[in-house]
């Protein structure tokens, strides 16, 4: 069975790019774009990892990865982020982010961190 995949970015664009990277490299992907319960974006399904954006509206990204965390605690977190957040490395975080890449990122960099927080895609 194929791996899922949560990306959870308010940028259409970028959304969509890394649905198609992640869909060609064997995952199966989900999207939302931030907006909302992330829980809603569960729909029940088991996540290996969720992609999410820092900057999202109405709650930050960190919000958005511990709620993530509660509903699915196996789920890795990747937070993508132009820069890194001062709170992302606070002790109050630990567990709820796995891993951090800086953007703009090559396909090669995200494929990459995604394949070392969840194995065998």
């Amino acid at each position: 069975m194929k791996t899922w995949v949560l990306i959870v970015d308010d940028d259409a664009i970028t959304r969509e790019a890394l649905a198609e990277i992640l869909t060609r490299a064997g995952y199966r992907v989900e999207t939302s774009d931030g907006g909302g319960d992330p829980g809603v974006a569960l729909s029940g399904r088991s996540f290996c990892v969720a992609v999410v954006d820092y900057h999202l509206p109405g709650a930050s990204g960190l919000v958005v990865a511990r709620r993530l965390k509660e509903a699915q605690p196996d789920c890795r977190v990747l937070l993508v982020s132009a820069e890194l957040p001062a709170a992302a490395v606070s002790p109050a975080w630990t567990g709820s982010v796995d891993a951090f890449l800086a953007k703009p990122f090559s396909k090669d960099a995200i494929l990459q961190e995604i394949s070392r927080l969840c194995p065998d895609p």
